[in-house]
């Protein structure tokens, strides 16, 4: 056997340059593949040969063969097979690369020597299939491992274990579909990386984490063109540090016991400027449906940007109550602990668990263009004497805002700035809000539709309307409800309260506040409205009382002139209309329900208009004469 090993090394040595390779393999799979312009003249020392700066140890070394067979430089192929692998290491990087062998778990050390100075980035390719196999690679550089068509379980840790610091382009190449899964161990994801992890390929990628994440990267994650479908996780689908990018592809997340994708970031006085715990959609569909509780389809520690893409999210998970910061915590399809911006795309949000949010936000909501769609129907959410009811439909208002958690289509606590976008929002269930801004609240354009249970948008603080195409409904609270001012200077509102002492505009006129319109054109109906009652409101108004009617039209008129037009939704309804009568409305005897078309307070302002001039509002069929005023009392 010795004679035939030296015979063919010394044959080896004569090898012209016709595309000959020289081959050491031994009986784990593994095989040197060496050019001949790469093998030249082969040293011998002992029971030993070194080849390009690689040395073999004879003894350990089953088989040397001499064939045609190209390798591509800069690249190791392990090639799957049930409970082995045949691993084949480009010649060129022979001296970089160590292999220990398992059965089908394969484990690569690539030499801290790699760098772009001796052979730059390596390429792992993985093919075949195994049910128990596995691949860990270390290293301190860069490198790529591209997905051919693999199919690997390993029942006792990670499927793909990345113990390598820096950028790890994972991709997936076209055509092929691979499957990557875990099982028991310590592992925190089936795809587990120490570094940055950019997921890419126009291929397949199906994923699935059996201990806890999906897929976990200790610093950022990119996606870009790559059909990625993660069908399980017992924790985050995707869990990362630093960043998630999302550039085009197509990604599909459902089973996840916690959060759909999570990004987070270290203690602040350990971060790198990179590290933002950001989310950043820029294309790309994103296709997520939970139901951990409490969880979220998007979440971040720092700030939520879309910009493009189609997102369609659905949260299923009901709240819960947080026993160590004694509190309700409800789920979300979009939560940040920093700001929500969106500026683009098609995004489609749907929340059905208790205490249930479309969008929430401990930073400032921004709209910059997109089109945005919400729905909650999950129930109110509330924690009494140990016991969480998720579907308390009694009165809410003395009960201490930490034990109740309502659903919501966007909640922010910094704020709420629309400037541009479409957006249709519904809600379904007691004390549920369209839009809900714990501060300030600004509207300077877009188009918005909201039926809201609840209010349909209220701010903490001062509300202002600038522009925008508005229409907002209420089934049981006030349109357009403000507990500082409200400023109107601007844009096309149509706001319904439901009736009763819900209105259509609401300031907090208890504590000093007032509505102040300057500009605009509005229509707003309730039981009853706040009107402007101070001399900073500068556009004229005209009020009546009586019903309005879905799909029916309101206007108001000088002579033959139509100064505003408006039509009464399809949508309106009100369950707490008020017919008027001996002994109802304030201090009266009640408010008594008459339906979706019940008497109420109606408004109408438009620039036109002018104080002490008469004009007529015909409503439906009913035409009523009416005085123009810049303010009035009451409300």
């Amino acid at each position: 056997m010795k004679k035939f090993i030296y015979l063919s090394c010394i044959a080896a040595c004569s090898l012209t340059a016709n595309a000959q390779t020289i081959n050491f393999s031994n009986s784990f799979g593994v095989t040197y593949s060496f050019p001949a312009e790469i093998a030249g003249e082969m040293n011998f020392k002992g029971e030993s040969v070194t080849v390009a700066d690689k040395t073999f140890n004879l003894s350990e070394w089953s088989q040397i063969n001499i064939n045609e067979d190209n390798v591509s430089p800069n690249t190791v192929e392990v090639k799957f097979s049930n409970s082995s692998a045949a691993i084949n290491v480009a010649g060129n990087i022979a001296q970089y690369i160590d292999i220990t062998v398992e059965g089908a778990h394969i484990t690569i050390d690539q030499s801290d020597l790699v760098s772009e100075t001796t052979c730059g980035e390596i390429t792992y390719i993985l093919k075949g299939e195994s049910t128990d196999g596995s691949l860990t690679l270390n290293g301190s550089y860069k490198s790529t491992i591209e997905l051919q068509g693999v199919s690997l379980l390993n029942p006792n840790g990670a499927a793909l274990d990345i113990q390598n610091g820096k950028r790890i382009a994972l991709s997936a190449k076209n055509g092929t579909v691979n499957t990557l899964e875990d099982g028991n161990g310590s592992q925190k994801g089936a795809i587990s990386c120490k570094g940055h992890l950019e997921l890419k390929g126009k291929g397949e990628l199906n994923v699935k984490g059996n201990k806890s994440h999906a897929i976990y990267a200790k610093e950022y994650v990119e996606i870009k063109n790559l059909t990625l479908n993660i069908s399980g996780a017992v924790k985050d689908g995707i869990n990362c540090a630093q960043y998630l990018l999302m550039e085009s592809g197509n990604v599909t997340i459902i089973n996840t016991g916690d959060d759909a994708i999570q990004t987070a970031f270290k203690d602040d006085t350990d971060r790198e400027p990179e590290d933002t715990g950001s989310i950043a959609i820029q294309g790309g569909t994103l296709t997520a449906t939970i139901s951990g509780d409490a969880a979220k389809c998007l979440k971040a520690d720092g700030d939520i940007v879309i910009s493009d893409g189609t997102l369609n999210l659905t949260s299923n998970s009901n709240g819960i109550w947080d026993s160590a910061k004694t509190k309700t915590k409800s789920s979300a399809c979009i939560g940040a602990d920093g700001n929500v911006t969106i500026s683009g795309g098609n995004i489609n949000l749907k929340a059905t668990g208790s205490g249930g949010k479309g969008i929430s936000c401990d930073g400032v909501f921004t709209a910059d263009g997109g089109k945005t769609t919400i729905a909650t129907t999950g129930g109110m959410l509330v924690y009494s004497n140990g016991t969480l009811n998720h579907n308390y439909t009694s009165n809410a208002e003395r009960i201490n805002s930490d034990y109740k958690s309502s659903s919501k289509g966007i909640k922010a606590d910094g704020g709420v700035v629309i400037n541009n976008g479409e957006f249709f929002i519904t809600t379904a269930t007691n004390n549920a809000e369209g839009i809900e801004s714990k501060t300030t609240l600004e509207i300077n354009g877009g188009t918005i539709f909201v039926k809201a249970y609840d209010d349909g948008i209220n701010s903490s603080k001062d509300f202002r309307v600038n522009g925008g195409d508005l229409t907002v409904l209420s089934v049981v609270g006030d349109g357009l409800d403000s507990n500082g001012n409200l400023y109107i200077t601007g844009g096309y509102i149509r706001t319904m309260g439901s009736g009763g002492a819900e209105m259509g505009l609401d300031a907090a006129t208890e504590n000093g506040c007032a509505v102040y319109i300057t500009g605009g054109t509005v229509l707003s109906f309730g039981g009853s409205n706040t009107y402007p009652n101070k001399s900073g409101s500068t556009q004229a108004f005209v009020k009546t009382t009586g019903a309005i009617k879905a799909d029916t039209e309101v206007s108001v008129k000088s002579g033959d002139e139509v100064l505003a037009t408006f039509t009464i939704p399809t949508e309106y309804t009100s369950t707490r209309a008020v017919a008027y009568g001996p002994g109802n409305g304030p201090g009266g005897g009640g408010w008594q329900p008459g339906g979706a078309s019940g008497n109420g307070s109606l408004m109408i302002s438009c620039p036109t208009l002018k104080s002490g001039s008469s004009y007529t509002v015909i409503n439906g069929t009913t035409s009523t004469t009416t005085t123009a005023v810049l303010t009035s009392s009451g409300r």
